[in-house]
Formats: C-alpha cells, structure tokens, sequence
C-alpha cells in the first residue's frame, strides 16, 4: 500500500513506478510500432539522418516537403542518441525495421525521463505519496504514454514543457526562460500562451524582476531563434525559421480548419476525458482539497480554453497539460486517501478498483490501436510472403496515399534489392502503374483497372468501428491491398 507509515520505502516504491513507467511506454512501441502522416516528417528526418547523414540530396523532404516545414533540430537529438543502439543492430544484421523501434523507444524514453524528473520535483513540493499517485495515475491511462514515443513536434514540446514545469517549480527563473525558449522558438510556439502564464505569475508574485526577466528573454531568444534558422535553413536549403512559417499558416491563415474542424468544448468534452480518465474527476477534488495546485490548474484550463479559439483540434495540441492535470488528481487521490485510511480495506479497495477500471479502459484504446497501422501492417506482410523468399530478386513497388498515411516509412524500405516509390499524381490503371512488381492500393482503389496485370497478394483489414454482435466487439474491414504483378 501507499502510505506514509508503516514501514514502507516511499522512495523504493517511487523507482519501481519509475522503472514501470518507462518499460510501459516501450511495451506500448513494440505493440503499435507503426506511424500516421503526422509524424511522418520527423520519423523520416531521423531515417535520413542515420543512414544517409550528409548526404542530402537523398533526404525524404525534399521529395515530399509537406504543407508546412518542420525543425531537424528534435531529430538530431533523437538521430544522435539513438546512433549507437542502431549501429550495434545493423552490425548484427537486424532489419532496418528494428531502427524504428529503437529510435521510438529512444523518444519514449526521454519523455518519460522527463516526466519522471518533474515527478520528484512534485514528491518535495506536495509530497511523496502524491508523486507515486501521479506515476500511478499516468500509468492506468493511455494517451500520455503512447504519444511519448510518437514523432510529432508536440512530442519534442512535450519533453521541454515538462522541464519547464520543474524549474518553475524549483523557482529557477533563468532556466525556465531558456528551456521555454526552445520550445516555444523551436518545436511549438503555442507553447507560449502555456509558459507565459507561469511567467505571468511570478512576474505578478515579484519572484522575478521584469528588466531581468526582459533582457533574458531577448538573449536568449536571439541565441536559439539564431540557431534554429542556421540549423534548418541548411537542411532546407533555404533560409527560414520553421516554426514561424508553421505559426504563420495554422494561426494566421487558419489553414489547419483544412484538416476538419471540432466544436469549441470539444477539449473539455472529449480529449480530456478520454486522455485522462479517472483522472478528470480526481483532478476535480484535487483542486478543491490542495490550493497548492490553483496556479498549474488555471494556467492549463487558460491554455486549453484560448486554444479551444482554433476549430482544427487534435489531443497533441494540449497534450502538454495532461502531466499538469495528472499532478492535481494526484493531490485529490492522496487527500481521498488520507482522509479515509482508517478504513484501510473500503479505501484500498476504491482505490485499487477505481485504477484497474482506467487501465482496462487504457488496454481497449491499445487494442483498438494496434488495429489503426495498416500500411505498416502491408509492408509487413509484402516482406514476410515475398522478401524472405526472393530477398535478392528486384523488385519494385509502388506505395499510394493511403498506405504511405498510414504507417508506411523509410524503416520500413527494408529490402535493398527493392525500389519503392510514394509517387502521387499516377493515373489509375496507367501504363506506368501496370509496370510496378507490387501495388499497395487503398481498398477502396478500382483494382479492376489491373484484372489483366496483377493479382491481389494480400488484403489487409483494419478497424472499422465497433460491433456489439462478434468478439471482441471490433469490425475490421478492408483497407489496404497488395497486388502482385503476374
């Protein structure tokens, strides 16, 4: 049990979380290895990265730039310590494959590493049950620790963010300053509403002096604005700051509504609720019970509501919060927990039930998860029927839209016989298309247009919602097909 007395190592307790925590975010890796577009560019940034270094004219963006350009700053950090670990896998003869498995893992770890030093700050500040509760809390949800290995930009944010947390906390103002600097400037610059609400707050509670607080801000801001454009316009060839053009076409041209759009509670409704879970509610009574977490409530639920502004929502823009409001639920339990403690078996009991409803809730988002990759899930299956038995026969293949969203990656190229090609814009049905070895085609692709050319390999299912009348209550449908040519 978690308690204060009764002879049990707080401190133990806390590093066996610690230890679970981070082997809970590689277990979710190996489960759903694959990614989505969004993380495209980063992923193919690291790929490129180890494999080709210096070489850019074989870089992944400059075929397929994307709608907005992206730092290789959070990709040179994940590229540089995942090298030895990728280099010791290649020497061993291990698929390309396993290289994105461990630059995953990698960004997992180090977003839970953080996470985990923002934990111990929180066991001096409100105490060392609350902090075994916030590890706890973060555990029987889903959401946090499977973005923790995503390569998204609001990942590399997310990391810093969490710092950030720390050192206002510990009440080192310089240190804040910079480390919301690199992420604001470099990986996400709505971060700045976020951050600039705990700065608000000292500036108000005069732990920070404005001229000092003023002039830090522009040395540093110069510093990493500088570095990031040098680092950048040199991978993109052009001069540019990336997350200014990124700010310039979701903020100001409202470009991002392009992706659909989400009513304006849609946070408070919905993301919230189903990234945190029990946590909602806890936080709740967190609030009520410890008015020690009044500032880092308010500044979230601020940041969300002024984000709630854009009609383009996704979790990963207010992911940053969920530590934040992990930390108050935390509170809350604790206080739930020492106030009824004398009623050791109803209390722990509550407690243990309330935890193993959330982690259930958590696997069934994993379950369904692992179903929502199946352009991985092809290439997989196009290497296992083909690859293994004619490994050194060319071959080529032709990867559309949807496969190419949907978990296909530079990784994932791993037969070096092979060409493929994410070509967009071919005709279906055309001679150059008839021409390819392979077609991994959406389901939906008229694929009669090839009755002559090809024959279907493989059809591969995917999630297609949820169905009360079979076990386990999913409906997979077609999504990708592979066609081989005769």
């Amino acid at each position: 049990y978690i308690e204060y007395g009764g002879g049990v190592d707080m401190t133990r307790v806390q590093y066996l979380l610690e230890g679970a925590l981070v082997l809970q975010c590689i277990f979710y890796v190996i489960l759903c290895p694959y990614t989505k577009v969004e993380e495209s560019f980063n992923l193919q940034a690291i790929h490129d990265l180890l494999y080709h270094r210096t070489d850019l004219e074989k870089y992944d963006h400059h075929e397929f730039p994307g709608v907005v350009p992206r730092s290789f700053i959070g990709p040179l950090v994940v590229a540089f310590a995942s090298w030895p670990l990728v280099s010791l896998a290649s020497s061993a003869g291990c698929s390309k494959f396993i290289g994105q498995y461990i630059v995953r893992c990698v960004l997992g770890t180090l977003v839970c590493l953080s996470f985990i030093t923002l934990v111990r700050t929180v066991k001096g500040w409100l105490g060392s049950t609350v902090a075994c509760f916030a590890l706890l809390l973060t555990m029987v949800q889903f959401h946090f620790l499977f973005y923790a290995s995503r390569t998204l930009p609001n990942t590399f944010a997310l990391a810093l963010a969490m710092i950030c947390y720390r050192f206002w906390l510990l009440r080192q103002q310089n240190s804040f300053l910079i480390f919301s600097g690199v992420a604001i400037l470099v990986f996400r610059i709505e971060l700045a509403v976020l951050l600039g609400l705990f700065l608000l707050i000292d500036l108000v509670a005069g732990r920070i002096n404005w001229w000092k607080c003023l002039l830090t801000c522009l040395a540093a801001g110069v510093v990493i604005l500088g570095i990031s454009i040098l680092v950048d316009s040199y991978f993109w060839r052009r001069w540019l700051w990336t997350e200014g053009e990124v700010f310039w076409y979701n903020t100001y041209l409202n470009k991002s509504s392009n992706w659909g759009v989400s009513p304006f509670l849609w946070y408070f409704y919905s993301a919230l609720p189903r990234a945190c879970l029990i946590g909602v509610p806890l936080a709740v009574w967190g609030v009520i019970k410890e008015r020690r977490t009044w500032p880092i409530i308010s500044a979230s639920l601020i940041f969300v509501l002024v984000y709630s502004l854009l009609p383009h929502k996704e979790l990963r823009f207010i992911i940053y919060t969920i530590p934040l409001l992990n930390v108050t639920a935390a509170a809350g339990l604790t206080n739930l927990y020492n106030t009824y403690k004398k009623s050791v078996l109803p209390m722990h009991a509550l407690i243990t039930c309330v935890l193993v409803v959330s982690l259930a809730v958590s696997l069934v988002f994993l379950f369904v998860s692992t179903m929502n990759y199946p352009g991985g899930q092809a290439m997989y299956t196009l290497h296992h029927k083909v690859g293994r038995t004619e490994p050194d026969k060319p071959q080529s293949v032709h990867i559309d839209i949807t496969a190419a969203q949907t978990g296909v990656s530079r990784f994932t190229e791993i037969q070096y016989s092979w060409s493929y090609h994410k070509t967009e814009g071919l005709l279906p049905g055309s001679k150059e298309m008839k021409t390819f070895s392979f077609l991994v085609l959406s389901a939906h692709a008229d694929i009669s247009l090839y009755s002559e050319t090809h024959t279907v390999l493989a059809d591969i299912k995917g999630y297609g919602g949820i169905k009360f009348d079979v076990f386990p209550f999913v409906n997979l449908e077609s999504k990708i097909l592979i066609l081989r040519k005769r």
